[in-house]
């Protein structure tokens, strides 16, 4: 086994739950391109989308979201683009919109081939059809929305409301997705129970989910090989996010795990790319050169990981 961490001795067993719910999961979790320095990022499907997504992408929430760092900003999303990145994740509500804005500014001529993803807190139609997605829309500097999130949806409270049949969210998605707006609808949650259950009210294209070894969502792991196996049953894309364990990288440094096993944890589930907030442009090569050397870990090597937490 490969070094797991601080605890490089322990020992999987292939009956835990985490072990055999991975090794019983559908779907691939290679890549389209094999991994040398001169070949392209590695690339998944994201279920029914018509897009398939580098395996790493450039999260929104960090140095891109910072209005006195404008011009890092740009760089940012610049460099990520010309270096392969074809998707990248932001929210409406990340510095009132500044993310938004940097995108929508950096992005310019280089829009062809890249899919973006931003996200609402919005449970009600009201303000979404009034406000919320024109003005993301007109930060972004598009009229058309690749894939739109209900963002946040935690509890199964929210979860009712932004599906209420009667002015919930989900009727303002799809009042622009039938104007021909908005091209994918998703949702957002640190519940795999959650997102499970959104899965069988709602046909979502995609589910955006937390995955990392010392994650909630995988407190159980039984619920989420069980919400993976039902994205991949539906063909729903799933993203994943806070593979680091959320902003600051919680879960890297000394007597924890490496940015490298904490992705190479969440690439070994049937996810289609794993979004990754930066701080400094140079972290997008490093971002790049992990995807580029992936090899999957074994369901034993990722039931160690997360046993250090």
């Amino acid at each position: 086994m490969r070094e797991i961490g601080r605890r490089g001795f322990l020992k999987a067993t292939a009956g835990s739950a985490l072990a055999s719910g991975l090794a019983q999961l559908p779907g691939g979790i290679g890549g389209t391109a094999s991994a040398r320095d001169d070949c392209p990022l590695p690339r998944r499907k994201l279920g029914r989308i018509d897009h398939e997504p580098t395996i790493v992408s450039l999260g929104g929430m960090t140095t891109v979201r910072e209005a006195d760092r404008r011009e890092e900003a740009l760089e940012i999303v610049r460099h990520a683009v010309d270096s392969g990145i074809n998707y990248i994740d932001t929210a409406d509500s990340y510095a009132d919109g500044t993310s938004e804005r940097h995108i929508g500014e950096a992005l310019g001529d280089r829009r062809d081939g890249v899919f973006v993803a931003t996200k609402t807190r919005q449970r009600r139609a009201q303000p979404i059809v009034h406000q919320a997605f024109e003005a993301s829309c007109e930060r972004l500097r598009t009229e058309i929305l690749d894939l739109y999130f209900l963002h946040a949806v935690h509890t199964f409270d929210d979860l009712d409301a932004a599906l209420d049949r009667d002015g919930g969210a989900i009727k303002a998605f799809e009042h622009f997705r039938d104007a021909g707006r908005l091209r994918y609808l998703g949702i957002s949650s640190h519940s795999s129970e959650v997102l499970s259950a959104a899965m069988d009210r709602y046909d979502f294209d995609c589910v955006y989910v937390t995955l990392n070894p010392a994650g909630r969502a995988m407190l159980d792991p039984e619920n989420t090989n069980a919400m993976l196996a039902k994205a991949a049953e539906k063909n729903v894309g799933v993203v994943a996010m806070k593979i680091y364990g959320g902003t600051g990288g919680r879960i890297l440094g000394e007597n924890q795990v490496t940015a490298e096993q904490a992705l190479g944890y969440a690439l070994s589930h049937p996810v289609a790319t794993a979004t990754i907030g930066i701080t400094r442009v140079e972290q997008i090569d490093h971002n790049i050169q992990m995807a580029r050397d992936f090899v999957p870990y074994t369901p034993e090597e990722c039931l160690a990981l997360a046993r250090l937490f």
